[in-house]
């Protein structure tokens, strides 16, 4: 049953990806990095945190089916169908190939530090949610 929540899970993950970075970049003109993209990441990251010390607390309940069901649900599937670390490689690679280093550097920068960040307000968020 796990293959079954990975996909159910990385198939809702995909389509939340498409309709959120298509509604993101309608909103943000593409300009030095790809706004949508920057938004998906974000969000996979701040979700990542939340998750990883909600399922990290409930290691001890790991045999539990809950467990069991949900981490490969949320984390694998649709966490890893939301964010689209390739779709970022990408970008900043077709940015270099036009030549325009100064947009590669800043999306490399704005992805990787802002989702750095955002996992740790993730993990926050949970601590804040009182377990």
């Amino acid at each position: 049953m796990t293959y079954v929540y990975v996909a159910l899970g990385g198939g809702a993950g995909a389509l939340m990806r498409y309709l959120a970075s298509r509604a993101v970049n309608l909103l943000f003109s593409p300009a030095l990095f790809i706004p949508g993209t920057l938004a998906v990441n974000c969000a996979g990251a701040l979700f990542i945190g939340f998750l990883s010390g909600l399922f990290d607390g409930a290691a001890g309940a790991a045999g539990t089916a809950a467990y069991q069901t949900l981490r490969p649900l949320l984390i694998t599937g649709f966490l890893g169908g939301l964010t689209t670390f390739s779709a970022f490689s990408l970008e900043t690679a077709r940015f270099i190939q036009q030549g325009n280093i100064a947009a590669a550097l800043v999306n490399v920068v704005l992805n990787n530090i802002l989702c750095l960040l955002c996992v740790f307000a993730g993990m926050g968020l949970f601590r804040l949610c009182g377990r």
